[in-house]
């Protein structure tokens, strides 16, 4: 595991996950249909010459796997970046319209632009034998790229599919449903991980992962939290204090068409509260209520937020 639990982050996360579920029960929030991976530094990760390597870690659940919703689309940026660096794919504006657009509003319109782009695939019609074969093996490309790195925290997630608004239709819908379910998967771990290496600058290289960190930033102001798709209210971000700084992607379905893929909402954070006191949180939750709810992932980031500060202080 990249992070090592200690005596202080098991006794910050239990009591994190408690006062979660204590508060927020009777809003939906159930130990069976949620995991939350927390992370703690001393420093910040922002800071280009932080040593931090190991951060210090609590998990619960932090493996099981979920429909992720648009969480993915940090994943999708590590392998457009990685592509680009590889030569393997071209950079020009509009790609780089689209990793901006992907990040900082949601677009599933650029994630599926660039998905197409990395695995050299398109979508939609039907097809059958060995193009449908051949097809699945290129869009299959960006799991073997996670599998390369040979990390415990990328076994058995899946980041193959397109990002869909409802229904999938034609060699979409086969895929997804390829051997019963073949959705995207992640887990808290994983995300993470993933989130904790850009912040650190470990993804890709140094110079994409400051590119990559500066889409994933969300200032708190009021008019940026009210635009659509800025993925601030009703998500971890909307409970952090004053001052506090945030880099993130929260995903979020409601009814899709397909029960595999609807109502959940998460989100993956990176949170500095000041220039020595900073943490990662990604917590997944399933559920109708959940999915509605405005209340609980802010209110576990203020409970985060108190619990660490409270604890730091002893």
């Amino acid at each position: 595991m990249f992070f090592e639990t200690t005596t202080y982050s098991q006794s910050v996360g239990e009591e994190l996950l408690a006062s979660a579920l204590d508060q927020f029960g009777s809003a939906g929030l159930e130990r069976d249909h949620m995991a939350l991976t927390l992370l703690l530094y001393s420093g910040r990760l922002s800071d280009a010459d932080n040593p931090v390597t190991s951060p210090q870690g609590y998990a619960a659940s932090g493996e099981r796997p979920f429909y992720p919703c648009s969480v993915v689309k940090m994943f999708y940026l590590v392998a457009a970046q990685a592509a680009i660096e590889e030569g393997k794919v071209e950079n020009h504006s509009e790609l780089e319209r689209a990793m901006h657009d992907m990040i900082r509003w949601s677009s599933n319109t650029a994630t599926n632009y660039i998905i197409d782009l990395v695995t050299d695939t398109t979508g939609d019609t039907l097809l059958q034998g060995d193009e449908f074969v051949n097809w699945v093996d290129k869009r299959n490309a960006i799991n073997r790229f996670f599998r390369e790195f040979k990390r415990p925290e990328y076994e058995g997630i899946n980041v193959c599919q397109k990002l869909m608004d409802d229904e999938r239709y034609g060699r979409e819908k086969l895929f997804a449903t390829l051997n019963g379910n073949n959705h995207n998967r992640l887990t808290t771990n994983a995300s993470a991980y993933l989130l904790h290496e850009i912040m650190a600058g470990r993804a890709v290289s140094k110079s994409a992962s400051k590119g990559m960190s500066e889409m994933l930033e969300r200032p708190l102001d009021v008019d940026f939290k009210q635009r659509p798709g800025a993925q601030v209210c009703g998500y971890l971000g909307d409970g952090l204090p004053p001052g506090a700084k945030l880099w993130s992607k929260a995903g979020w379905t409601g009814w899709t068409g397909d029960p595999a893929a609807s109502y959940r909402r998460h989100d993956a954070a990176y949170v500095e509260l000041s220039d020595d006191l900073a943490f990662t949180l990604v917590v997944f939750t399933e559920g109708k209520r959940m999915s509605e709810s405005t209340e609980v992932l802010p209110g576990i980031a203020s409970l985060a937020c108190r619990i660490i500060t409270h604890h730091r202080q002893k």
